[in-house]
């Protein structure tokens, strides 16, 4: 049960290594099958991060690497424990966006929408090739067209040593944190290993880190994740995101704010949950209860409006309305 359990919420590798040397040998044999798979992959994606972080470079389009192997550089020991990325995510601000992919395209990828569709629907636009993993270029942070841009956080990158010898630009350490809160948020608190990162970062790093990262949230309106966050910790660990000196402003529905809504985002994002188009509307209807105020709530509404020209949000649109109305 732990085994399958493992795989299904990202955190194989580190059951793996945390129980090789207790365990049976058959069961040390699937501990070792993770962890070379997982180191494997690790070292697959940072050859691929530093591919197309060159493809960049020569073009002098400045991006940042987000969470994948770099952020399991930093916080992981070794660092292949962490759960192996699928793809890379790289963030480029939107004026850079068009250049970036002309630059991929000439090196195998596919676009896999318009540019003006993603900046409409969406956060990011994914650049596919035949025999590479997948590149998502965020110009927003995370939540579609609702998130933060992500210019603002190039002045505050550091820099990581990548294996080839060149440098990489990565999120600041306060950056880092809000990116994983939101990121959790946007996937409506899907796995466990998501959590459990936070946490790892939040050990790592100092209070005042912590505290710049919220403070950043609370600016950006998500006060409402950041306390579905502290609510997760609380269920797991018994532990509090948020600490007690730091004050986090009431959203607009804030009695909603509580253990049953939580374990209503875990039921919605179980691994291996099929999505009809009602329960995507369902997961509209969760987002819909931890916005900040009425403004933001709206918001949440325009954008569903203003992508309704996307043939996949009317088909969604026409499912909700024939389940609850009928056929016209």
């Amino acid at each position: 049960m732990i085994r399958e359990h493992a795989g299904r919420y990202g955190v194989a590798p580190l059951v793996a290594f945390a129980a090789r040397k207790y365990v049976s040998s058959a069961d040390r044999a699937w501990c070792d099958r993770v962890l070379i798979a997982s180191w494997t992959r690790h070292e697959r994606m940072l050859r691929h991060l530093e591919f197309v972080l060159g493809l960049l470079a020569d073009e002098k389009i400045p991006a940042i690497s987000l969470k994948g192997p770099l952020l399991a550089q930093r916080y992981y020991a070794p660092a292949f424990l962490r759960k192996p990325s699928m793809d890379l995510d790289l963030a480029v601000i939107e004026q850079d966006l068009g250049r970036a992919c002309d630059v991929l395209t000439r090196a195998g990828y596919k676009q896999d929408v318009l540019i003006t569709e993603a900046l409409t629907r969406g956060h990011h636009l994914v650049m596919s090739h035949p025999s590479r993993p997948k590149v998502e270029l965020h110009f927003r942070l995370s939540h579609q067209s609702l998130g933060i841009p992500v210019h603002q956080f190039f002045e505050r990158t550091v820099s990581c040593r990548l294996p080839n010898g060149r440098d990489a630009e990565i999120l600041g350490s306060a950056d880092q944190l809000l990116h994983l809160t939101l990121h959790l948020a946007h996937s409506r608190f899907g796995t466990l290993f998501h959590l459990d990162e936070i946490r790892r970062v939040c050990r790592a790093e100092p209070l005042g880190i912590r505290a710049e990262a919220i403070g950043r949230a609370v600016d950006h309106r998500f006060c409402g994740a950041l306390r579905m966050i502290d609510l997760a910790f609380r269920v797991h660990w018994g532990e509090r995101f948020l600490p007690p000196e730091i004050e986090v402003p009431a959203t607009w529905l804030d009695w909603r704010l509580n253990e049953t809504l939580y374990k209503q985002f875990e039921l919605w994002s179980a691994p291996g949950r099929r999505f009809s188009p009602v329960m995507r509307l369902w997961g509209r209807w969760l987002d819909f209860q931890i916005t900040d105020a009425p403004s933001d709530a709206f918001r949440i509404v325009k954008h569903l409006a203003r992508s309704a020209r996307f043939p996949y949000v009317r088909r969604v649109w026409a499912t909700a309305k024939d389940l609850t109305y009928g056929p016209d």
